[in-house]
């Protein structure tokens, strides 16, 4: 099944959306964003974190990223569901392996099969059936015990569905043909008498049944059998051989090879066999009464809360929390979060850490978005986790708006209508009058279409051209983007743009109080704390320590020198 038909379906289960109208406005909405800019999705690097929540639907995750829904109704409802799954750790379990079994029952097995033409194929119809009337029992048992510990909308949907399903007339019928059917095999044949005709060279010619019975055959073999079967490993009181290995599963083709015996088999007991086929109908047919026509789109959502749930765990276990955030209405355009962290080197740090002797750890910071301090200027040593800090902001509105945890303490988020970023590629740095052109045009594009309620995440914006050119600009930008009312950070390396603080904050037009931020260092060694804090920047960069870092050193090169003829 394709994403976009997941996502137009109209299903009696959904996890994701508690209504078909809010499903067809949540598509129609991520298809309007569509036309917005969509850096935000690369530069935030959302595709690794859809990865980590699922690997196997990194597609179908981006797609509800990218509808930056803003109806609390549909992310309550998530948020509800997840914590279900958080709080009844067997229940995404249970849904899972009884999903899987229906899932590939239909595959395989249930829809493909139209008549039933050797009793290998009639064996697996009924394996399925099987399969199936036990999942529902399975999740019958389930509902009766834990149905108090469920408190979503959603996931009581879900258990009303099952059980509507298991009451249903169709269901009891299906048990009912399927076990009748069972009893008639059983019942009927166990074993048949075939004559075999040889030529004068003993070699078999035809063959045809000449008797049948309820009852198993069993004759000890003679001098005759042993000839006719070529010495064949026989026990001592039958001759039967098992058949049941000369067939081939190709999974390649979902085809079955079944041995000729079993097919010349089924079609010479037509006179009992056609009545299997007969009641195989009758089961198939109570079957697609019961509704459960694909179930896919369930096994997909599913995917999404596991994953989810495995995120938090994984966070917790590196000694990180998330939480479920507080969502505010987009008009007051706050935010304060507690101990936010970015996902993105969580996940780089564990890999490096399993690698490498010097381990990572993952800085927790602050953030607060109000009246005082809505726009920052974020500045800092280089290295010292100013994009790490970005990309985290960027990450935890993404997640709250998913109806996800979020990665931190606590938060409460004014909900936005889009995300801008402005993360200049490594290329475009330095003096450029084409790469300058371009930066601008990126900008005349966000201000356009930019709104109060917008959050924008600029990193390094305006550096092709020279310093003093890059002060001015930004200071314009600062000055446009406040007056609008825009919520978001500015990090930069121009240390200098702090000074037009004041000069924007008076301007009586503005709706956005600029503050400055600092990414703090250790002032006696230069270690990067990685840590923010309310400040001004100060007037080094540490670069020095940067050069320590990679082997450069400027004692060890006056050392090397002084030993040398250039001295």
């Amino acid at each position: 099944m394709k994403h976009d038909e997941i996502d137009s379906g109209d299903f009696a289960v959904d996890l994701l959306y508690p209504s078909q109208q809010k499903r067809i406005e949540l598509k129609k909405r991520r298809n309007q964003l569509a036309e917005y800019p969509q850096s935000y999705l690369k530069s935030l690097e959302l595709e690794t974190v859809a990865k980590i929540i699922s690997s196997y639907n990194v597609h179908y995750t981006m797609n509800i990223f990218s509808e930056m829904c803003m109806d609390t109704d549909v992310i309550s409802y998530r948020l509800d569901i997840l914590e279900d799954f958080l709080n009844v750790p067997t229940l995404s379990t249970t849904i899972k392996r009884i999903i899987n079994v229906m899932i590939e029952n239909d595959r395989k097995n249930i829809y493909k099969l139209s008549e039933p033409d050797s009793f290998d194929v009639l064996n697996d119809a009924i394996t399925a059936f099987d399969g199936y009337i036990e999942c529902m029992d399975i999740m019958h048992g389930f509902i009766e015990k834990h149905s108090k510990e469920i408190k979503s909308v959603g996931v009581r949907k879900m258990f009303d569905f099952f059980e509507e399903n298991y009451r249903n007339k169709h269901f009891n019928s299906l048990r009912t043909e399927l076990g009748e059917l069972k009893e008639s095999i059983r019942n009927n044949i166990r074993s048949v008498t075939v004559a075999i005709n040889l030529d004068e060279r003993m070699v078999p010619v035809s063959a045809g049944i000449i008797n049948y019975s309820k009852d198993p055959y069993i004759l000890k073999p003679s001098l005759f059998d042993k000839i006719l079967y070529h010495g064949a490993n026989f026990s001592k009181d039958k001759i039967v051989k098992n058949m049941r290995n000369k067939y081939i599963n190709s999974e390649a083709t979902n085809e079955r090879i079944v041995n000729t015996a079993d097919e010349n088999l089924f079609k010479e007991l037509s006179f009992i066999t056609d009545k299997y086929i007969q009641m195989i109908d009758d089961v198939l047919a109570e079957y697609q009464k019961i509704g459960f026509k694909d179930m896919q789109h369930i096994n997909y959502q599913l995917e999404y809360y596991m994953g989810a749930v495995n995120l938090i765990k994984l966070c917790e276990n590196t000694g990180l929390k998330m939480c479920r955030p507080k969502l505010l209405e987009p008009k007051l355009r706050t935010a304060k979060i507690k101990g936010i962290f970015d996902l993105v080197y969580m996940s780089e740090s564990k890999v490096w850490n399993l690698n490498h002797n010097d381990k990572r750890s993952v800085i927790t910071n602050d953030i607060e978005f109000d009246n005082n301090s809505r726009m920052y200027i974020l500045t800092g040593a280089n290295n010292g986790g100013k994009t790490t800090f970005v990309r985290a902001i960027g990450i935890c509105q993404v997640l709250a708006q998913a109806g996800l945890y979020v990665p931190a303490e606590t938060c409460e988020i004014s909900i936005a209508d889009f995300i801008y970023t402005h993360f200049p590629k490594e290329e475009q740095i330095g003096i450029d009058a084409s790469k300058f052109t371009s930066e601008i045009k990126e900008f005349k594009i966000i201000s356009n279409t930019i709104t109060p309620e917008s959050l924008l995440l600029m990193n390094e914006s305006i550096q092709s051209t020279t310093p003093n050119e890059c002060i001015e600009i930004s200071k314009e930008l600062l000055k446009i983007f406040c007056t609008i009312g825009v919520r978001g950070i500015l990090a930069t390396h121009l240390i200098d743009l702090v000074s037009v603080i004041d000069e924007i904050n008076d301007d009586s037009d503005i709706r956005s109080k600029v503050c400055s931020i600092v990414m703090t260092v250790d002032k006696k060694t230069g270690e990067r704390l990685y840590k923010i804090k309310k400040d001004y920047p100060t007037k080094t960069s540490y670069s020095g320590t940067i050069l320590s870092k990679f082997g450069i050193d400027m004692s060890e090169i006056n050392n090397r020198l002084s030993k040398s003829h250039y001295v």
